[in-house]
């Protein structure tokens, strides 16, 4: 007969994941009471850093990366702005080369006059962009090139005897686009130092003339009363 406390080990089936090894089981009516509770406490320690231990790996594969969800979308919207600011250029560059070949193409003086006040802000804008550039001297260059345009055009509706009052196609264009064109000029020429204003104020002064020319052949009562008063 086995003497009290013997550990049988062979009758023992094979422990499975989950459970105690099957090589620690005792009789537990064999087992002193002091023994017993060591044998708990012993378990239950292993259970609870067990435990402890799959709780911790189930929290950091489940922790947050606050600085990918915010910086993703940042990175996003910035791209897609980038995207549309290149996009918008390539856009007003493509109109205005189409709007100056027509210009140059065209032979009836009503017409260019129409495409001249469609491709007014896409010069202005090319302007402007030369000026973010450092690149003064150009975009004073675009200033002129349009003013030279626009004082063709003036000079080609004048000629052709058209009464502007009754027929106005092409003056009235033109006077409006040139009335918004020197309001963007004058925004330029803030921009600009003190001793590169006046080059530009010379081809705003241009321009001006222009448009009143245009607006007195439109409106010829109204050209008569400046003309007594004097106005420029």
């Amino acid at each position: 007969m086995p003497a009290k406390g013997t550990f049988f080990a062979a009758n023992v089936s094979p422990s499975r994941k989950g459970y105690l090894p099957a090589a620690e089981v005792y009789q537990q009516d064999e087992l002193p009471p002091c023994n017993k509770v060591a044998l708990f406490a012993r378990h239950k320690d292993q259970l609870r850093g067990a435990t402890e231990l799959g709780f911790r790996a189930r929290k950091v594969a489940r922790r947050p990366n606050y600085g990918c969800r915010f910086c993703h979308p940042f990175l996003i919207v910035t791209s897609v702005a980038l995207c549309a600011c290149f996009s918008l250029t390539a856009a007003a560059q493509e109109s205005r080369a189409k709007y100056e070949a027509q210009f140059q193409l065209e032979r009836d003086p009503v017409v260019r006059a129409k495409i001249l006040s469609k491709l007014g802000r896409f010069e202005i804008d090319q302007a402007r962009a030369d000026l973010k550039s450092d690149k003064d001297e150009q975009s004073l260059a675009d200033l002129e090139h349009y003013r030279d345009q626009v004082e063709s055009a003036v000079l080609a509706l004048s000629a052709t005897g058209v009464n502007a009052e009754q027929h106005p196609a092409g003056f009235k264009e033109l006077q409006i686009s040139l009335r918004q064109t020197l309001r963007h000029i004058d925004e330029l020429i803030l921009q600009l130092p003190l001793d590169k204003r006046p080059w530009f104020q010379a081809v705003r002064s241009d321009l001006a003339r222009s448009q009143n020319s245009l607006i007195e052949a439109l409106f010829p009562t109204l050209g008569e009363k400046r003309s007594k008063k004097g106005d420029p």
